[in-house]
């Protein structure tokens, strides 16, 4: 698109251009070339941004003095985020009416001795979804690490229903100094993703001891460096033609599975 056309588009469709932009760069990630020549044309319409009428696109445009001519994978997406959220408008589930009333307390008060480390999460429905399951299950805590969201984005709060404000959690810049202290502090760190080394779920016998359960980037997980530090990684079977689920998803049954061993073995009291 030229920079003329892209200045007479509406804001809205603006962002829209921009986020095609960005789709087309992580198409041609793997292709030298084909990643060089989508990210000129995305950071040309950078520049244009800061000519268009729209404040939004406006602020938007210091994003470009930001990234690197060759930039890592993880650089180009903690800077690029924030325009998929800007452009996001996505139904959450606050958005319906509430069916039933909530319960003024817990059910059961005992917390698990399991924490979830959320690393560079680009959507916040999905962040918001797993804070739900958290106070749903009993997770005691949620670190987020990198440019995952936090609970003073609106998305955030309205996929949660609330329940960022009763799940504790804290924000790392470095997932790396996160694990470290965790390590530190006693916990098993077991990664969830699709790889050659992983165990299934339902075979896996969690210990009974602190642990934390570790969930990546919605599109390339973790990086296989990450990957050998862990106690182990985990991954949920699949028997259709895809081989992996939605990041929230994958954390519910996770977790639910995680509930269900330590009950059955006598490590939490129902």
């Amino acid at each position: 698109m030229d920079l003329r056309r892209f200045l007479e588009l509406n804001e809205a469709m603006a962002l829209r251009e921009l986020l095609d932009q960005i789709l087309r760069v992580e198409a041609a990630w793997d292709d030298e070339v084909g990643r060089h020549e989508a990210l000129q044309k995305l950071f040309e319409l950078l520049d244009g941004a800061a000519l268009h009428r729209g404040p939004t696109l406006r602020s938007l445009a210091s994003l470009r003095q930001r990234i690197p001519d060759k930039p890592t994978f993880h650089q180009f997406m903690s800077l690029v985020v924030p325009i998929e959220r800007q452009h996001s408008r996505a139904i959450a589930d606050g958005d319906f009416p509430v069916a039933s009333e909530d319960r003024a307390e817990p059910r059961a008060a005992q917390l698990m001795p399991l924490v979830l480390v959320l690393d560079n999460l680009r959507s916040a429905f999905n962040l918001g979804s797993i804070w739900r399951l958290a106070e749903c299950l009993g997770v005691s805590k949620l670190h987020l690490t990198g440019y995952t969201a936090t609970p003073d984005q609106a998305k955030v709060s309205r996929a949660s229903l609330g329940t960022e404000q009763l799940v504790e959690w804290e924000w790392h810049a470095h997932r790396e100094a996160c694990l470290e202290t965790l390590r530190k502090e006693g916990y098993a760190l077991y990664a969830l993703e699709t790889s050659p080394s992983a165990v299934r779920l339902e075979a896996f016998a969690f210990p009974q001891q602190k642990t934390a359960l570790l969930l990546g980037n919605e599109r390339y997980g973790f990086e296989s460096d990450l990957l050998k530090t862990c106690d182990a990684v985990l991954e949920i079977s699949c028997w259709g033609r895809k081989n992996s689920l939605n990041v929230a998803v994958a954390a519910g049954i996770a977790v639910h599975e995680i509930r269900r061993q330590w009950l059955t073995s006598g490590f939490l009291k129902p």
